[in-house]
């Protein structure tokens, strides 16, 4: 067997391999002998077929099987003996058989040859993590708010936001009664009240109480119903019939208890831990995007130019059928669809570097923690998000994924390391 490899553009191999007959000929009856070893004909025991009634029945499988076994072997040969890192389809751009010797010629798209800066190179805010008092007080105030309980207006409250009301009335367009209203439930300041802005809602109930009566105009949504009054001037006109305020269970040791906590001051102790637990990993995606961010900015590449060619092709082929679907400017979408194709590639192309040089592999834990953590956000089991991942084809998308993942994290643990050391 003989290859060689030459340039046949940027980033792009051409891999020719030839075989001689010999080596054909002995390949071809290996695989003969498999068939042999493996096929049962009438009147011959297993393993015992002729090879004459072999080549009669299976000679042209046989030289099919020889011919693809060859082209794959000596295309991994060729890669690896060249050093070459293969990205998208290859080509098969000709097939040679000549008195039984057999030769092949590929073309291949090449990944980039990639410098991953080091660790130092990087600079990255990582300033303590802190908690105010008030902060860790506002959140167990929501908390007790979450778990109180709903009564109606003491004497001598009024309506404000967030009560909730229950209203009777009318809504009336142009004079003539459109919907009668009857035990009509708003939380104030929540939403609109029949178009009218929450803002506005909460200032017009201001000063308010059960038994009064109150009347406004407003723009009617698009989802009132009748459809027909939808988008047009009303005038509504209700009477509060209830008013109820969610008062907060009181901030003591028995509510602490019912939290899981020993005490107030338990309780208090762990909510500020959870805060910080979150404030940590929002500061560490934020030092995620920002590694990432410096990363494809330090790293300069050029990009395979066929593959960069199809895959702005394929996107914009896409982006087109969307826009006219939604009628939107084909052209922009058409411009904006290669601008990410090309962003997208280059991407994957430094990430995929990243990984290898840190030597980032990821295994079935991985793949099944995600799959977990999907099921979890979307609240079904883990066996049927891995099923639609399989029949779906994504498998291969999350994995890479994963490794990006990984491979950032990794970079970036190396990186708050240095800056670690350099202010110790």
């Amino acid at each position: 067997m003989k290859t060689s490899v030459t340039d046949s553009g940027l980033l792009r191999k051409t891999i020719i391999i030839s075989y001689t007959a010999d080596e054909v000929r002995t390949r071809r009856a290996q695989v003969l002998r498999q068939l042999a070893s493996e096929v049962r004909m009438d009147g011959f025991r297993p393993g015992k077929t002729s090879v004459a009634m072999l080549e009669k029945r299976y000679g042209a499988g046989a030289t099919a099987a020889t011919e693809e076994r060859l082209g794959d072997e000596a295309f991994n040969a060729a890669l690896k003996e060249h050093n070459l890192r293969p990205i998208g389809p290859v080509a098969s751009d000709a097939v040679n058989r000549d008195n039984g010797a057999l030769s092949f010629t590929v073309s291949v798209d090449v990944k980039p040859t990639v410098t991953i800066p080091s660790a130092k190179e990087f600079v990255l805010e990582d300033a303590p993590v802190d908690i105010p008092e008030q902060e860790v007080t506002d959140a167990l105030t929501g908390l007790a708010k979450r778990a109180g309980t709903m009564s109606p207006l003491a004497d001598g409250e009024t309506v404000i936001e967030d009560d909730s009301i229950t209203v009777s009335g009318s809504v009336s367009v142009d004079g003539t009664e459109v919907r009668k209203l009857h035990d009509f439930n708003h939380l104030v300041g929540g939403y609109p009240f029949f178009g009218k802005p929450p803002a506005e809602v909460v200032e017009l109930l201001q000063g308010k109480k059960a038994g009064d009566a109150l009347s406004f105009t407003a723009n009617l949504p698009q989802s009132f119903t009748p459809a027909e009054n939808a988008g047009k001037e009303a005038t509504i006109a209700v009477t509060i019939v209830a008013a109820n305020r969610l008062r907060a269970a009181p901030l003591d040791d028995e509510f602490a208890k019912k939290m899981g906590a020993e005490s107030i001051e338990a309780l208090k102790t762990m909510f500020k831990a959870r805060l910080i637990g979150n404030k940590e990993g929002q500061k560490r995606a934020s030092q995620i995007e920002s590694l990432t961010t410096q990363l494809l900015e330090k790293v300069q590449i050029d990009l395979p130019e066929k593959l960069l060619a199809q895959t702005i092709a394929d996107a914009e082929v896409e982006a087109v059928r969307r826009a006219e679907a939604q009628k939107q400017d084909a052209d922009k979408a058409k411009a904006d669809a290669a601008a990410e194709a090309t962003k997208g590639l280059r991407r994957f192309i430094i990430l995929d570097a990243l990984a290898s040089s840190l030597e980032v592999t990821v295994d079935n834990d991985d793949l099944n923690d995600q799959i977990r953590m999907a099921a979890y956000h979307t609240g079904r089991k883990p066996e049927e998000v891995a099923k639609q991942l399989k029949e779906s084809g994504r498998i291969n998308q999350v994995v890479m994924e994963i490794r990006e993942a990984k491979s950032l994290e990794t970079l970036l643990d190396k990186v708050l390391a240095k800056e670690a050391a350099a202010a110790g």
